[in-house]
């Protein structure tokens, strides 16, 4: 008894002076084995987890237990029932045990008796753990040991919660210091705004003041104008100024925001900030008349506007402010653009297409002026046919579906039923390959009607075609007709038709022409890059397939012959 009350006052002082929780609980195993009389002592710690004890500390163990070895809290262990009940656990003899199941870690120390206590936890804190005492022999432990040990546990169990309290103490003062810190900095970062606030506006004031003398000159004007301080900022601007600009800032001092709008030059080069003429007055620069496009996320053709920047003097001989005017010369600019790009296309088309129809006369031939007449007809029907779809999509190109059917309208909703079939995706063919193709097919479909598969009644036409290639721009196009009367294979001599073909869509947009008869009739395959296309202006193309030599005399007959296209 008298060790155990010096073990007791031993680990009293260590418990109130101590702040190192292992350094507490190695030493309250030693302490208790040597007031037992044991070898073999330890803590085990109760998880975060609530099902799961780690041997936490400990004296006389082998490598491998103490801070390792963990133990799932589970019924039919001396631990479990420990925790469950708040109870001692003890056990003279484990060999002779049958209540429990005992870990292997304590056969392999040599463990024959153990003795376990609870350590409870402060307040509604769950338990620490539990001290347990274990003998390599067989022992009867008495009730004074077991009183001793529950003493022993409180008093433990009262050091772990006072290290517990410091810490949270420590914890709270740690945040309060990182607190105040980080309110000085926001102190002394605010103050040095003010100050640099206080001195900015002084000198707006200043400024403001010279901005007033000229308010009421400005006010009026139909174009925006308003006097920009040192900073980019807008002292004072007339309505149209607020209108044309939504914040009071020059873009050069504050970009916009992502989507508002970006400027460019008439050469299409992004307006960088240094270039705007606000900041170039600023640097005292006198910029006048500067035109650019602004172009805002909800638009993408932009707006023109005429910027003029003038530097203000100040009483020192530098720059003190700058007057900023913007006029919106959009319609101005538009109209001028529209009227000189109409000009140049028409007259690149009318002398486009008057050689074009005066290249098809020439080469046309017909047995008598019938015949004549309706061939020439035919062609420039075509030819206007492919201009009405470009310019009604402004020039920007014409739907192949249209084409086609407009070729052969008269095959596609006949009273006996359709004798031509459409199969292909929608394609827009650029300006340059609209008309080379409307002339082809008016060829192919001339032919087919006087002497292909549309000159019988049974006769039938089908074209498909596709878009595809290594970029998706190459038009593929298959002409195949059937159940006309049966061919007698290529023509011998060379027409007008096969000359459109060779010249425009070969020669031209670098294309392809394979030409077959067949049992049932002609199949064309015809492969036009659409990206060669779209870099041909306007009836360039068309214009090209009529510039082939002349025809030989011995070809000087119908332009189309018998199956050739």
């Amino acid at each position: 008894m008298r060790g155990q009350q010096t073990a007791l006052a031993r680990f009293g002082e260590l418990a109130l002076k101590s702040h190192d929780l292992d350094e507490i609980l190695t030493e309250a195993c030693r302490l208790v084995g040597e007031a037992l009389g044991t070898d073999l002592a330890k803590v085990v710690e109760l998880q975060e987890d609530g099902e799961t004890l780690l041997v936490r500390a400990g004296i006389g163990w082998k490598p491998g237990v103490v801070g390792q070895v963990a133990l799932k809290l589970r019924d039919g262990t001396s631990e479990g029932h420990a925790i469950k009940t708040g109870e001692p656990v003890i056990s003279s003899n484990i060999d002779d045990e049958d209540r429990f199941e005992y870990a292997p870690f304590l056969k392999e120390n040599g463990v024959k008796a153990m003795v376990n206590v609870l350590i409870i936890g402060a307040d509604d804190h769950p338990p620490f753990g539990i001290l347990q005492v274990d003998s390599r022999k067989p022992r009867e432990f008495s009730e004074s040991d077991i009183t001793f040990l529950r003493g022993y546990a409180n008093l433990l169990a009262a050091a772990v919660d006072r290290l517990r309290v410091v810490a949270a103490m420590r914890d709270n003062n740690q945040e309060l210091e990182r607190r105040v810190a980080e309110r000085t900095r926001e102190l002394t970062e605010a103050n040095r705004k003010l100050w640099a606030e206080a001195e900015e506006r002084e000198r707006a004031e200043r400024a403001l003041r010279q901005a007033q003398q000229m308010e009421a000159l400005v006010e009026h004007l139909p174009v925006g104008a308003g006097l920009v301080d040192r900073s980019g900022r807008i002292m004072a601007a007339n309505p149209e100024l607020r209108r044309l600009l939504a914040r009071p800032v020059i873009p050069s001092f504050e970009a916009a925001p992502p989507g508002e709008w970006v400027a460019f030059h008439p050469d299409g080069r992004r307006v960088e900030a240094r270039d705007y003429p606000g900041a170039r007055a600023l640097r005292g620069e006198v910029a006048l008349n500067q035109d650019f496009l602004y172009r805002d996320g909800a638009s993408s053709g932009g707006r023109w506007r005429r910027v003029s920047g003038i530097p203000m003097p100040s009483e020192d001989g530098g720059v003190a402010a700058a007057l900023v005017l913007i006029a919106d010369i959009d319609e101005e600019k538009r109209a001028t653009d529209r009227q000189t790009l109409l000009t140049r296309e028409l007259d690149h088309r009318a002398k486009n297409m008057l050689a074009v129809v005066q290249a098809a006369l020439r080469l046309t031939r017909a047995d008598d002026l019938a015949g004549f007449v309706q061939a020439i007809e035919g062609r420039v029907a075509a030819l206007a046919r492919a201009q009405t779809l470009l310019a009604k999509d402004r020039w920007a190109g014409a739907d192949l579906h249209a084409i086609l059917r407009g070729e052969l309208a008269a095959f596609l909703d006949g009273g006996s039923g359709p004798r031509a079939e459409l199969r292909g995706p929608p394609v827009a063919l650029p300006p340059g390959a609209a008309q080379p193709l409307s002339m082809a097919v008016h060829e192919l479909a001339t032919n087919a009607v006087k002497y292909g598969a549309l000159s019988a009644p049974a006769g039938r036409v089908s074209i498909s075609w596709r878009v595809g290639g290594a970029s998706g721009g190459v038009l593929g196009l298959r002409w195949v007709e059937s159940g006309g009367p049966p061919p007698k294979g290529p023509p011998a001599k060379r027409g007008f038709g096969s000359r459109v073909l060779e010249g425009t869509l070969r020669g031209q947009l670098g294309g392809a022409v394979s030409m077959e008869w067949n049992g049932d009739g002609l199949a064309c395959e015809i492969e036009v890059p659409l990206g060669r296309a779209e870099r041909i202006v306007g009836d360039d193309a068309a214009l090209a397939g009529f510039e082939a030599q002349e025809p030989a005399e011995a070809d000087r007959e119908e332009g189309v012959p018998r199956s050739s296209g």
